[in-house]
């Protein structure tokens, strides 16, 4: 397996960065990337992280993860990026330094593209479209909290959906989002995609080892699942719960301190419910209760720092499919 001028052959282990461009200056972009090629043939599983500059957990787990496989007991080839954005990190940044750009919104790339658009497309047809599966984690950076699976309503939908189940986490969303994200491209490529929202907000100060933990299960289930390694899938829950996202509730437009009640996460709610309200900074008022717009599960996902921005998420609601157990 070689990416770039990074090799390793069956029953190898190889680090290394990923040339994908130039920035404006003519210096070099890259991305980190570790291969484990296992010393038997099995499928191609891509594991990356950290699109958003400021999505760091991931990069705290994974690559001690890596570092414990040994490849003579994997069946296959594991590409893990731990953190995809390091221009974002850089400088604690969601967007990219080089153009200001997401590098999950912007699809599979452009080859002729911003720098931005060059590394997706570089990175994408080197490594993901030749995967037969990808595991994709985000988090909620500083602004949210997440713990949940996100399946997108196209491509082999039930291959997403038995790899998202695998990961362990509490919950299973199907009809995840469109936004124009590699995964969503991977998808349509015919791929087993699950896109694992695990931490943010609060997460790194006070949930740290449940997160890190179920990182770490979440990369080695997706391979245990697919057979690259052996042994029984690991979580820290007894059943996954499945549901049909119907509601994105995102803030309507009233300036202030945004709270939600997170102790309604995993609940059911009823139409019409209060699940957060908006408070004047100054004045102390509430200006907005935030409702429910149809009944249904609260997802384990959304708002945690007060002001969020515009587009951030402040709530999922979906109608309970299954309930799953795990083992």
């Amino acid at each position: 397996m070689k990416l770039g001028n990074i090799e390793a052959a069956a029953g190898e282990k190889a680090y290394g960065f990923f040339k994908t461009g130039e920035s404006h200056g003519r210096f070099p972009v890259h991305i980190p990337l570790h291969i484990v090629n296992g010393a038997q043939a099995g499928p191609t599983l891509v594991v990356q992280a950290g699109a958003s500059g400021l999505e760091i957990e991931p990069s705290l787990i994974l690559p001690h993860v890596v570092n414990e496989l040994d490849p003579g007991a994997v069946k296959g080839t594991l590409i893990m990026v731990p953190l995809m954005n390091t221009s974002g990190f850089e400088f604690a940044r969601v967007n990219s330094v080089f153009d200001d750009k997401h590098l999950n919104r912007i699809g599979r790339g452009d080859a002729g593209g911003s720098v931005s658009e060059q590394l997706v497309a570089a990175y994408y047809q080197a490594a993901i479209a030749q995967a037969d599966a990808l595991l994709d984690i985000r988090t909620g950076s500083q602004w949210s909290y997440h713990q949940f699976v996100g399946v997108h309503d196209e491509g082999d939908v039930e291959s997403s959906k038995a790899l998202a189940i695998a990961l362990g986490l509490p919950q299973v969303v199907l009809g995840n989002e469109a936004y124009n994200s590699m995964a969503q491209e991977a998808a349509r490529d015919g791929k087993a995609v699950a896109v694992a929202f695990i931490g943010g907000g609060p997460g790194l100060r006070d949930y740290r080892d449940q997160d890190l933990g179920r990182m770490r299960n979440a990369m080695l289930n997706a391979m245990r699942h697919l057979g690259m390694l052996e042994g029984g899938l690991e979580s820290d829950v007894e059943s996954v719960a499945v549901i049909q996202e119907h509601s994105v509730i995102r803030p309507a437009g009233e300036r202030g301190f945004t709270f939600m009640n997170k102790r309604l996460r995993g609940q059911q709610v009823n139409a019409g419910d209060v699940i957060g309200y908006v408070r004047h900074p100054f004045s102390g008022d509430t200006v907005e209760r935030i409702t429910a717009p149809r009944g249904g599960i609260m997802v384990h996902a959304g708002a945690s720092w007060p002001v969020p921005p515009e587009n951030e998420i402040l709530a999922i609601i979906g109608d309970l499919v299954e309930e799953i157990e795990i083992g």
